[in-house]
């Protein structure tokens, strides 16, 4: 069985990163032939003409009048591969593909940087349909024409995006460790629950895991960047009575000012409607207050 790609939309507002995984049924070496060789990029990507000196030009079936231009920047068979992307006069973006084994098959994921948002909701759905044509090679299903409500998805990951900032009296390096450590987190996460359980493993790919048993909730999820004392980001999955949540994420920018430091959260999920939206920002704000709190003394 071939899984459904997991998502997460992380960055700031005007430079957003798309992240995707999906597991494929091949090894590496041959799912690195599928993302790299001409004859086989035209099966689920588009025709791919040039030389790596001086870039490529990819033309997509749907779209032939509106060619890519892709310089590799890395290539590292059969595990990585980075391209400086540009696509309709956008400024450049980039793109980084990870290979990595996984049981009988290999995980794959895909970061797309970009320097401006206007197409993010584009790239989206016309990623994620270059996926499921390029699983149909290795015996998936044939892709639903179903671009559109895909790229609908991460219009709304995009639009409802909630912003929180905070101003803290201590200098970078200290909210760093009260975010971005299992100690430092104990030190102010839900401290008003007295069952709270919380662990981490802060490098990227390392999982964390916060539970409130009393409360029946359970946060977990994985980090996906780490710049310290500066940025974090990281998947957010939450579970409780009503379920669990799926292709949200968290960024976490924290910056240097005359009184101490600046933190901004930027949380992101597939909400169709604003009531998700708000109750995050709510809870944002609660619980931002007991890191101030703490780091005021």
């Amino acid at each position: 069985m071939i899984e459904e790609f997991t998502r997460s939309l992380t960055g700031r507002a005007g430079q957003p990163v798309l992240r995707w995984e999906r597991r494929y049924m091949a090894p590496p070496s041959e799912l690195w032939s599928a993302l790299t060789e001409p004859e086989r990029l035209r099966r689920w990507l588009g025709e791919v003409t040039g030389e790596r000196a001086a870039g490529y030009r990819i033309r997509f079936a749907d779209a032939p009048d509106a060619p890519a231009h892709a310089r590799i920047e890395e290539c590292s068979p059969p595990s990585r591969l980075c391209v400086a992307w540009e696509w309709q006069g956008e400024r450049a973006s980039r793109v980084v593909v990870d290979l990595a084994p996984d049981a009988d098959g290999t995980r794959l994921t895909l970061t797309h940087s970009l320097n401006e948002p206007d197409h993010l909701p584009d790239y989206g759905g016309g990623w994620e349909r270059c996926f499921a044509t390029l699983a149909a090679q290795f015996g998936g299903a044939v892709p639903a024409d179903d671009e559109p409500a895909r790229a609908a998805r991460w219009g709304d990951m995009q639009r409802r995006a909630v912003d929180v900032a905070l101003d803290l009296p201590v200098p970078p390096e200290q909210v760093w460790t009260a975010f971005a450590t299992a100690e430092g987190l104990r030190s102010w996460w839900w401290t008003h629950w007295d069952d709270v359980e919380i662990a981490a493993d802060p490098r990227p790919g390392g999982a964390y895991r916060i539970a409130a048993p009393a409360a029946g909730i359970l946060l977990e999820g994985r980090y996906l960047e780490l710049e310290a004392p500066t940025h974090l980001a990281f998947t957010w999955q939450w579970t409780d009575a009503d379920g669990t949540s799926r292709d949200e994420a968290c960024d976490v920018a924290i910056t240097a000012t005359d009184g101490g430091s600046r933190l901004t959260v930027r949380h992101t999920g597939p909400w169709s409607d604003e009531a998700p939206a708000e109750s995050y920002r709510q809870g944002w704000e609660f619980t931002l207050g007991q890191l101030r709190r703490t780091l005021s003394g």
